[in-house]
This record gives structure tokens, sequence and C-alpha cells, in this order.
């Protein structure tokens, strides 16, 4: 079963657990999006009715909509992808909405390819970390879209669903990762990877979640090469506020051990990072200095500042930033 834009919202709410799930798949601000009356219309005719207060087409929301509410069916229906409970003492125990409840631990889990038939070619693997602040974890756009592209570009692809908000100070969230980390390689098989060509990438708060967990790994987790998409990254200067606050959980002590870019050596994974100049959350300064200090570490790296895009544009394909995904690839070719 698929939902297609022939269906509509109305059609989608149907689905048994719906709701809950899309509270974890799809950020409620879209949703409320859509107006009320348009619920009962094909989403195909919907989103020609809705706008964005940003001035985007509305079919980018629509279509970060389809893609949260084909992956619970592929969850709990089609059975073409995994919720991997990483916390569970069984490695293939599965993430539902009964350990949502519970909180903590239970609530982290990785979205993993249901497997591959013996013989397949293994393919790199990249483990998708999207951004939230550090107070959630946005699938929207940041999640399940990069999922789809980075597969069709021939990855394996996971995205984490690490701890935020109370549950997520340092170090949770970065022990979180290390176990998505390590269950990738121990079932590099299993999924048609290639345990040492595994890549890290992480948008905002997910992008510093990446870049301090490559630096302070250790050699069973160091990921083989990092992706940081307008990455918040310094604690210090020019930080975002909320991230800073959300994962020391306010101990100023940790600011500066949290800062990555006093944390880069020269073991640290070959990294792209990208980030756009009007950007006006997150400081582009974070990741030109992370730039900087890949440079001064001698690591292989490539920094790329576009003229606009904001922030949190993800793919980017509406703008000025919508190379970044190409020139990522071809970096790591």
């Amino acid at each position: 079963m698929r939902f297609t834009k022939y269906h509509s919202l109305d059609d989608i709410l149907r689905y048994p657990g719906m709701r809950d799930y899309l509270h974890v798949f799809y950020s409620q601000y879209l949703l409320d999006m859509l107006p009320q009356e348009t619920w009962n219309l094909p989403i195909a005719r919907a989103e020609q009715i809705a706008r964005t207060p940003w001035q985007e087409p509305f079919s980018i929301v629509a279509d970060q909509l389809m893609d949260a509410a084909n992956l619970v069916l592929d969850l709990r229906e089609n059975q073409t992808r995994k919720a991997i409970s990483l916390w569970e003492t069984d490695a293939e125990a599965q993430w539902n909405l009964e350990k949502e409840a519970e909180g903590g631990k239970e609530k982290v889990f990785l979205i993993a390819p249901a497997g591959i038939r013996t013989g397949e070619e293994k393919k790199p693997a990249v483990i998708i970390c999207p951004g939230g602040g550090y107070e959630e974890v946005c699938f929207s756009g940041e999640g399940t879209p990069v999922m789809h592209y980075m597969e069709a570009r021939g990855y394996r692809a996971f995205i984490l669903r690490y701890r935020t908000g109370k549950d997520g100070v340092y170090p949770a969230p970065k022990e979180d990762l290390d176990r998505a980390v390590r269950y990738v390689r121990t079932h590099a098989d299993q999924y048609g990877a290639d345990p040492g060509n595994l890549m890290t990438m992480g948008f905002s708060a997910g992008g510093h979640l990446c870049a301090l967990q490559a630096a302070l790994c250790d050699r069973e987790t160091r990921p083989d090469k990092v992706c940081l998409a307008y990455p918040v990254i310094s604690f210090g200067a020019e930080a975002h506020a909320g991230s800073a606050q959300a994962l020391t959980g306010g101990r100023a002590q940790l600011r500066e051990a949290l800062s990555v870019e006093r944390l880069v050596t020269g073991d640290y994974p070959p990294a792209f990072v990208w980030t756009c100049r009007d950007d006006d959350c997150v400081p582009p300064s974070n990741a030109v200095r992370m730039g900087e200090a890949l440079k001064c570490a001698g690591v292989r790296h490539e920094l790329r500042v576009y003229p606009s895009g904001g922030h949190g544009c993800a793919l980017a394909f509406s703008k000025e930033a919508h190379d970044w995904s190409r020139e990522m690839l071809r970096f790591f070719s």
C-alpha cells in the first residue's frame, strides 16, 4: 500500500495510529499550514491552495507529508523498512508507539532498510542526523527526503532518532550516534553496506552531533567521512543559544568542551561542510570556523558557503544552495 497525492489528508489520518506516528515523523507546524477546509481534498489540489510563510511552493511541504505517511506504511505494513531500538539487548528489537510513550532510551531508533537479497553488491552507508536544536529531531525535511536522495545516489541510508530535550543532555546524543555507527558496522552484511565506507551526515544541531562524535569517537565508532550541513559548531562565539543550552543542560563548563572547532585533530575524518551566507538562525561563521580548524589540522575537507538558502533548507532544490549534494558526492567519490 502507498499513499499518493490523489489521497486526502483525511484519508491519511484514517490509517490506524497515523496521528501519533506523524507526531514523530512530521512537524506539527507544517501540518497546521494545511487549511482545515482542504483536508478532504486530494493533496494534489490542497497543495495549490495552501501557502508557506517563507514563500516556498507548498508542494515541498506536501511531498514531505507524503514521505512521512509512506514511511509509516513501510514500517507497519509494507515491511520495507525497520525502526531498530538501538538500546535493546535484542539487536532486532523494533521501536513502536508504546516505547515512544516510555521516553528516554526507548525513544531512540534507527530507520534502516528491511535488508537485502543475497548477492547484492555492497554500497557505502550513510547515517543521517536531522536537526532540531537538540529539542527534537526534524524528520520532515532533513530526514526522510535526504534518505531517499542518498539511496538514489547509491548509498544504504539510515536515519537516527537521537535523544533530545530533557533526555538529550550530553553525552546522551553522542552515545546514540556511537551506538548507531556500531550497529551499522556490525550488521553491514545484513544491509549490503560497506563497513569501511560509512558517512555520518548532520543538519544544524544534527551537524553539531556528527561533528562532535567524529572528534570524540573511538576507533570502532569513527565514521569514514562526515557531511555537516549548516552546522552548529561553536558553543562560544556566535553560538546557537538554544542548541548550547539544550545539550549542556545549562552547565557552562561544557560549552568550551563541546565547541567542536577546539577538538579537531589530524586524524579527523574527511569532511564536507556547507552553509548559507544568509542563515539567520545558526551563524554561518560556525561552518567557517570548522573549515578553518580542519585546514589547520591538515584534514582533507571542503567548505562551501552558498550565497543564499537560509537555514533548514535541507536538499535546497529551490534555493541557491541546491548544488551542495552533488558537490558533496563529487568530493567523496
